[in-house]
């Protein structure tokens, strides 16, 4: 097979997959497995006293039960709600990556999303506030772990939230002072809603998201700052419907092969492969994102007395 029979065949792969995946999230109905109200009755029913690392952790993986069905799982939740707890001691604000496309990026890996944490973080010390940033891994690398992500994008993470959520609303309940903004762009981005909608209670939880899909509709809170556009180009990804979207993919990757790192002007991640999508980046020093975050920060929470 010649360089460019290949190239097309990529193209072609990567198209179909994208456009199975639309297909799924069209037809597929919506259910959450934990709701809202569910979920604020496993939190409010636990003790609001707690002595140190080891009673949150007793907790964390009572909590844990109800999302989880192995102990392994339940035990790994646990581990990682004690950690965050011990690292936000005296903290103000706790600052959660979520990685765009399927879930499988790290921030090393990740410069623009990155880029945005840093500068959030920047900005709050500007404030006078303290923040840590972690990131929430969601999904592994393989091709199991593609497909499963792929599917908990059509039922709006009704599996995944919940855990994240269930993390925030225990942090916020066992340490009165810490502050949570979860943050995400795409993908990403939805699981942030998501988990603002299921801990809508929480006057302590905000989020900050930008590219969302277009397929994606949930009007989000008003503690959230939500970024469709990066003030330079408009995002293809945030386009007027599926026929538009397709054309437009279709169009910016006809005449390119697919790469393993992100080409410049905006890209769609497809397992393991970036698809050119224009418009479809977002990092710091982009008009429509810093002065959007700058203005969020400054209105909701103003500087440190």
């Amino acid at each position: 097979m010649n360089h460019k029979a290949a190239h097309y065949a990529i193209v072609l792969s990567l198209m179909s997959m994208v456009i199975l995946s639309l297909l799924l999230l069209l037809f597929s109905p919506f259910e959450r497995e934990v709701s809202a109200n569910n979920l604020r009755h496993y939190i409010d029913s636990l003790d609001d006293e707690v002595t140190g690392p080891a009673s949150v952790r007793e907790r964390a993986y009572e909590t844990a039960t109800h999302l989880f069905r192995s102990s392994a799982e339940c035990s790994r939740f646990a581990d990682e709600v004690v950690q965050v707890y011990s690292e936000t001691q005296g903290i103000d604000f706790l600052l959660i990556y979520n990685t765009g496309g399927f879930g499988s990026s790290t921030m090393a890996n990740d410069p623009e999303w990155s880029s945005i944490l840093e500068g959030i973080r920047a900005e709050l010390a500007n404030l006078g506030y303290s923040s840590v940033i972690v990131a929430h891994q969601r999904s592994g690398k393989g091709l199991t772990d593609f497909l499963k992500e792929t599917q908990d994008t059509q039922h709006n993470y009704r599996t995944k939230a919940p855990v994240l959520a269930a993390k925030v609303a225990l942090l916020t309940k066992h340490n009165s002072q810490l502050r949570v903004i979860v943050t995400g762009r795409c993908f990403g981005g939805m699981i942030s809603n998501e988990v603002m909608e299921l801990d809508a209670g929480n006057p302590r939880l905000y989020s900050i998201q930008a590219g969302l899909p277009f397929w994606y509709t949930d009007p989000g809170s008003k503690r959230s700052l939500v970024i469709r556009d990066n003030g330079v180009e408009p995002d293809i990804v945030g386009s007027r419907g599926y026929l538009d979207f397709l054309w437009k993919l279709a169009r910016a990757n006809v005449w390119g092969l697919p790469s393993r790192s992100p080409p410049k002007g905006g890209a769609f991640l497809a397992w393991r492969w970036y698809l050119k999508a224009p418009g479809h980046v977002y990092t710091w020093d982009y008009p429509g994102v810093r002065t959007s975050v700058v203005a969020f920060l400054e209105q909701n929470f103003g500087r440190k007395n």
